[in-house]
């Protein structure tokens, strides 16, 4: 399933609206898309198949998809 632009952004300010700063707002956001994804999934990314096995906060990184291939 495909998402427009505005569909996501309604999405995003959705998952941060009771978010006081930017950490939180990460935070927040983290929240959702773990809740929201169905994991594991494949991907392609770089042109390699990986298996997305979970979505993680890092601090310094943002958030990060943990991937797995092989």
């Amino acid at each position: 399933m495909r998402l427009t632009s505005a569909a996501l952004d309604a999405m995003v300010a959705e998952a941060i609206v009771d978010a006081c700063d930017e950490y939180e707002q990460l935070a927040a956001l983290q929240a959702v898309i773990e809740d929201r994804l169905a994991l594991p999934f494949d991907t392609v990314v770089l042109g390699v198949t990986v298996t997305v096995t979970a979505v993680r906060l890092r601090s310094g990184s943002g958030i990060v998809a943990l991937c797995g291939r092989g």
